[in-house]
């Protein structure tokens, strides 16, 4: 069957100069190419080749989506950086500690609503969720954490944290986003050991940072960052129960 085209090309160039001209009013966020959002919590830039998730850059998910050697570049250029705030290609930009994204960059003046959504509105649902049943108390937030063995880093990425108490004992776990738990676990006597998803069990030490805590266990280093404010605490007992105490009610309070 033949078409006459003479009168539908008019068309198509009206149709195609309209479009143009929405795109042109669009926000910035509604036509970003290279950023995706692979997963809730998760955005990725396909120019730079970096994921990132509420906390900032996310060596750890980045290694899932870009692989070995771009997580390697980020944990290089990420070296020594106090910094999470970030920026991406397509000129957004997003702060850690305002938990906003700007379509403007760092003018913060037009809100990136549909990038700031994807990042910071995911956790809210499971930070601070807490539940009785009977006199046991169960206290979850999330966090951000970095775990090393002998030295070499292993994971960076995002963390539950979750404080079960019941009476005097209490007993907190930290489960990492790839899927490893740790659990500390008081014997009673206000001493920590600490057994991981394999069974392993070894006492442990710990460096309290404020809201950053730092746990030695056997040749590892776990360092978790708690998402929300901590607030000052006493634990009641001797002074290594009270210490410890006053860390991990502030991490998993």
């Amino acid at each position: 069957m033949g078409l006459s085209l003479s009168g539908t090309s008019t068309g198509l160039l009206a149709a195609t100069a309209l479009i143009s001209t929405t795109l042109a009013g669009m926000p910035a966020s509604a036509q970003s190419k290279g950023i995706t959002y692979p997963k809730a919590g998760v955005v990725c830039d396909q120019v730079g080749q970096v994921c990132y998730d509420s906390y900032g850059p996310s060596i750890a998910i980045t290694k899932i989506y870009f692989g070995q050697f771009a997580a390697e570049r980020l944990r290089q250029n990420r070296r020594g950086s106090t910094n999470n705030d970030f920026r991406l290609s397509s000129g957004q930009a997003c702060s850690i500690q305002k938990r906003t994204c700007w379509d403007d960059g760092w003018g913060e003046k037009n809100v990136a609503r549909g990038l700031t959504k994807q990042l910071f509105s995911s956790n809210q649902s499971a930070s601070n969720a807490s539940s009785n049943s009977g006199n046991r108390q169960v206290t979850s937030d999330t966090g951000y954490c970095s775990l090393s063995q002998g030295g070499r880093r292993v994971f960076d990425g995002s963390c539950l944290l979750k404080q079960v108490s019941k009476g005097d004992r209490n007993r907190y776990k930290i489960q990492l986003q790839n899927g490893t738990t740790y659990v500390f676990q008081d014997n009673g006597s206000g001493n920590y050991a600490i057994t991981d998803s394999f069974g392993g069990r070894w006492p442990v030490t710990f460096v309290d940072h404020g809201n950053t805590g730092v746990f030695r266990f056997a040749n590892y280093k776990l360092v978790a960052t708690q998402n929300s404010g901590s607030s000052n605490q006493e634990a009641s007992g001797a002074a290594l129960g009270a210490a410890v105490g006053n860390l991990l009610n502030n991490l998993f309070k």
